[in-house]
This record gives structure tokens, C-alpha cells and sequence, in this order.
């Protein structure tokens, strides 16, 4: 009898799972990087799970609780990072603050990259006038400091939330522009991309389908550390009373509520100042990392 031979059948080759796990190995070469990135993965776990349903069964105090006999008590067993002068728990306020903070953060990156790459991909693929009169205007946006026209533009809008959000989504909008204009100059020169118009495919088309795809690296990277300039603004805004207001536990309004108190118990200031620190240092870190995988000059 003649013996079947079992061939086994070769795994299917997918290219995205193949490019996820070689960022992934690229990645971790940057212990930095992957400290950062787990920080930032524990503040997103907090905001979005932590506070609904683990705050009111773990968290001893409300963030809005007063306890004025209490008040600015210092760091003890009772309130992990003391309390502010109106008798409020300092840490559960920092932990309700999280998810506002990077609410305000991810949001506007998220509404100026959406721009800021529209603006950057039509510059950067139709040129001409179309490009000059773009890449004016974020000229005259990019020579303001960005503190600055936050600061004008939630003095004209008001100081609130949404007005916050839109301040530090205009001041993103340039980078990103600049960023994804440059990228799509050099893709735009490619062949393939010649060989689509001769083929008939319509511009939104080779946008979409062949232009975005290959400038996803840079703006990745731009808005991961875009987030940490957007959380520093908007701490900056609320410091200076034009961001949100108290008692909401947003950690620049918590610095400026107790910067008066500073002296005497500085904790009150402290450890908001600490976890924005944190916050920065951790997404500036990952930033750098994934900006180092994503660059093919980077690997070995």
C-alpha cells in the first residue's frame, strides 16, 4: 500500500498582523517608550473604568465632598494626598480630574488632526494656489506660540469646556498641515501614483486609497505628542481661570484654586502639578519611541 503523504497547510501571510508585530518588536527595543506607553494605557484604563464604577466603591470620598474642619490637611492615611481648602480629597479629585484631562486632550488632537490633515493632504497633492493660499494661513497660525492663540482664542470664545477644546483644536490644525503636506509631496511623486491617474481613478480616490495610507507613520506620531502639548495648554488655560471652572477637578483649575495656599500647604498644588508632569513626560516618551519604530532609517 502506498503511504499518503499529509502536507501541511502553510498559515495565511497577513501583512497588517506582520507590520503590528514588527512595530512591536521595534517598539519594545525603547524600554522608555514601553514605560510610557504602559502609563498611558493605566490612565486610560482609569478614566474609562475606573471612575464610574471602581470611584464610588473604592474612593472613600466623593470629589465634590467639603469638609471644612478638615481643610488643608496635609498627606495621611486618611487622604493620600491631603486635603485642599475647602476640605476635598485631594486624589479622588485627581483621579475624577484623569478622565477630563484626557478627555480634553485626546478630543482636540483628535478634531485639529481631522482638519489639519485635510488641509495638508489638498495642499500638498493639488499645489498651485490651492497649496500657497493653505499654507499661508497656517503661516499665520504657526506665528502665534501656541499658548498665545489658545489664550486669545478662549478670551474672545469664553472660558469653558467646549470653547478649551476648540482653542487647542485650532492651534494643533498647523502641525499637522505641515506635517502631512510634506509627506504627501514626496508620495505624490511616486510612480504608482502616476500610473492610478493614467488608469482613470479619481482624485478622491487615489487620496483615500493610496496617498492617506502611506502618511498614517508621521501623523501617528504627531498626535500621540500633540496630546501632551494639548493636556499642558489646556492645564495652562484652566490655571490662568480661562478653562474650566471650579469645582470641577480638572488638575490646572485644583493648581489654581490652591496657589494661594501654596506656602503653608504646598501639596495643594503639588501633586496636580505631578500628575501633569506624568501625563506629559509619559506621552512625550511614547511619542518618541513609536516615532523611532515607525522610521525605517531607525531599524537595524
Amino acid at each position: 500500500m502506498s503511504k499518503q503523504v499529509e502536507t501541511a497547510t502553510p498559515a495565511k501571510y497577513n501583512p497588517k498582523l506582520e507590520y503590528y508585530k514588527e512595530l512591536w518588536r521595534q517598539l519594545r527595543k525603547n524600554k522608555a517608550a514601553v514605560v510610557g506607553g504602559g502609563f498611558i494605557v493605566l490612565f486610560i484604563l482609569i478614566s474609562i473604568i475606573g471612575t464610574p464604577w471602581i470611584g464610588p466603591h473604592v474612593l472613600t470620598y466623593a470629589p465634590d465632598a467639603v469638609d471644612i474642619p478638615n481643610k488643608l490637611q496635609p498627606p495621611s492615611a486618611d487622604h493620600w494626598f491631603g486635603t485642599d481648602n475647602y476640605g476635598r480629597d485631594i486624589f479622588t479629585r485627581i483621579i475624577y480630574g484623569m478622565k477630563l484631562t484626557l478627555f480634553i486632550g485626546f478630543t482636540s488632537v483628535a478634531i485639529g488632526g481631522i482638519f489639519g490633515v485635510i488641509f495638508g493632504v489638498v495642499a500638498g497633492y493639488f499645489g498651485g494656489w490651492v497649496d500657497t493660499i493653505i499654507m499661508r494661513i497656517m503661516d499665520v497660525l504657526l506665528a502665534f506660540p501656541g499658548i498665545l492663540l489658545a489664550l486669545a482664542i478662549v478670551s474672545v470664545l469664553g472660558g469653558s469646556i467646549q470653547n478649551m477644546i476648540i482653542a487647542v483644536s485650532i492651534y494643533s490644525v498647523p502641525a499637522f498641515a505641515r506635517i502631512v503636506r510634506g509627506s504627501t509631496l514626496s508620495v505624490r511623486k511616486l510612480e504608482y501614483i502616476d500610473a492610478m491617474k493614467a488608469l482613470g481613478a479619481s482624485h478622491t480616490r487615489i487620496i483615500f486609497k493610496h496617498i492617506l495610507p502611506n502618511v498614517m507613520s508621521p501623523i501617528i506620531v504627531q498626535a500621540t505628542m500633540r496630546i501632551a502639548s494639548a493636556v499642558l495648554t489646556a492645564s495652562g488655560l484652566s490655571f490662568l481661570g480661562l478653562g474650566v471652572k471650579p469645582p470641577t477637578p480638572e488638575w490646572g483649575a485644583m493648581m489654581n484654586e490652591g496657589r494661594n495656599f501654596m506656602r503653608e500647604s504646598p501639596h495643594v498644588i503639588m501633586f496636580p502639578g505631578m500628575m501633569i508632569v506624568i501625563v506629559v513626560l509619559a506621552f512625550n516618551i511614547f511619542g518618541d519611541g513609536l516615532r523611532d519604530a515607525l522610521d525605517p532609517k531607525m531599524k537595524k
